[in-house]
């Protein structure tokens, strides 16, 4: 055991040496321009600590609280270079106002006039209107709706007078949400948007867990869709990188075709669908499958072992990305399953904190966990952000990325919100921040060549905000 030599001379420099190597989190080290910025991020804590009047709300009202987003605190977090989204779900990207804002640009959306579902459908210009609904851009500039009633509605804001459980009425947006997809047209300028918005906040790479249900042809038209999107804003964000992750669902004999549907399509556009935009280095665009789903009324990851273990015999390539342990029960293994399958990454893996040997296994693997801050408190596994499990994580070694799940339906600002939470709740410092960022490239599905290129973008914009910071503050 160490002996210290304590006086009363030596106290105070033994005293800051130890607040120093114990005021990051992750243990990183800072230059001075970051230590000068980091000071300032610190004052920004107290500054909205004391705009809450000494009651910061740990369960984080996010689309609502205006205290927070229009906090400084909140603006240095929307402007912080984060890396990547590696758990995000197709057409749950866009928060609710910036896809208001988008649909007002396409005539052939309507929207019902009863103010209860706010069913959007598909309807050529030329056509007439059915009864009980109103051109969308027509209703938002006459008043009959505002951003306010789509945040209540289009949210899980709106499961709060609906009657339903959080999950049952969280699934119902999809549904609400799918004739969005459904439309060829608006998906290539909904993807275009999305990922212009994404690195103005911030995000150089995302991956999108998408489930190809439809035949092989209409899959890969659809992905095609999504990388002319793409190869569009890379012309304008040349450092931007996107992947797609397929999923099926874990379901039970009714849906498992539509499962192993979802897989064949996923091998097929990963072998057939590739990303050319670095003429010297072709990529995969699709990277790897992932099952999804509210795990504790669901089949367990175990169900499915025998299916993943004869795909990755007749598909090395395809990498496993696969949801565990967004749960709080003890029964739930799902995250024994997926060790013992090889995941690459894991979404959520929540109740890590139940198998001490397995979360020792998971830090010496590398397994990264994709920890959604603002999900996991909106569904309810943590109503405090100081109590959630990850900050155990990053303390025993295990890695750990910052992800967003389904913004649309929680967040005011896509991953703004889960930097936010986690700054103020865990209490993190400027270096906390950066080194989250990395790990988000560093356990990406991007291989060895593009991650170097992606880490090399990243240090540029981190140093560019850096120096804006110090130049020009936030304000």
């Amino acid at each position: 055991m160490e002996e210290l030599q304590i006086t009363s001379e030596n106290y105070e420099a033994l005293r800051a040496e130890l607040v120093e190597a114990n005021s990051n989190l992750l243990g990183v080290v800072m230059r001075d321009k970051e230590k000068t910025v980091d000071a300032l991020l610190q004052t920004l804590k107290k500054e909205y600590r004391d705009a809450c009047g000494g009651e910061v709300p740990y369960h984080i009202p996010v689309l609502t609280d205006k205290t927070l987003t229009e906090s400084r605190l909140y603006r240095f977090c929307s402007r912080l270079p984060k890396g990547a989204d590696l758990h995000v779900h197709d057409m749950s990207l866009l928060p609710a106002e910036e896809l208001a804002e988008l649909l007002k640009t396409h005539d052939e959306f309507c929207i019902n006039t009863d103010r209860k579902s706010y069913d959007l459908i598909v309807v050529p210009p030329e056509e007439k209107v059915p009864a009980g609904y109103i051109r969308f851009r027509e209703a938002m500039r006459s008043g009959v709706y505002s951003v306010s009633d789509l945040v209540e509605n289009w949210t899980v804001e709106g499961c709060k007078n609906s009657g339903k459980n959080i999950w049952a009425f969280f699934e119902d947006l999809f549904e609400r949400h799918a004739s969005l997809s459904s439309n060829p047209k608006f998906a290539k300028d909904y993807y275009e948007y999305t990922f212009r918005y994404y690195c103005k906040k911030g995000i150089q790479h995302v991956e999108i867990h998408l489930m190809l249900t439809d035949s092989i042809e209409e899959s890969e038209e659809y992905l095609n869709v999504l990388q002319n999107a793409y190869l569009s804003v890379k012309k304008d964000y040349p450092y931007f990188t996107f992947k797609i992750i397929g999923a099926g669902v874990k379901a039970d004999d009714d849906k498992l075709a539509m499962t192993k549907k979802c897989f064949l399509n996923t091998v097929y556009a990963q072998e057939n669908v590739k990303d050319f935009s670095d003429p010297d280095h072709p990529a995969d665009f699709v990277i790897g499958f992932d099952l999804v789903n509210e795990e504790d009324v669901r089949l367990p990851l175990h169900a499915f072992a025998p299916m993943l273990l004869k795909a990755k015999k007749h598909y090395p390539n395809m990498k496993l990305y696969i949801h565990g342990g967004e749960s709080l029960s003890a029964e739930n293994e799902n995250l024994i399953d997926a060790y013992l399958l090889g995941v690459s990454r894991v979404g959520h893996g929540l109740n890590l904190y139940r198998y001490p040997d397995l979360h020792r296994r998971y830090a010496k693997s590398e397994i990264a966990l994709e920890c959604c801050v603002i999900s996991n408190q909106t569904l309810g596994y943590t109503k405090d952000i100081r109590n959630h499990p990850a900050t155990e994580y990053l303390r025993t070694g295990v890695a750990l990325c910052l992800c967003s799940d389904d913004p649309a339906y929680m967040e005011h600002e896509t991953l703004t919100d889960d930097f936010f939470a986690a700054t103020i709740g865990w209490d993190l410092s400027l270096a906390d921040l950066k080194q989250l960022a990395i790990n988000s490239l560093m356990y990406s599905g991007l291989d060895t060549y593009e991650k170097t290129k992606a880490l090399k973008a990243f240090g540029k914009l981190w140093n560019a905000f850096i120096d804006d910071v110090l130049e020009n503050g936030i304000e």
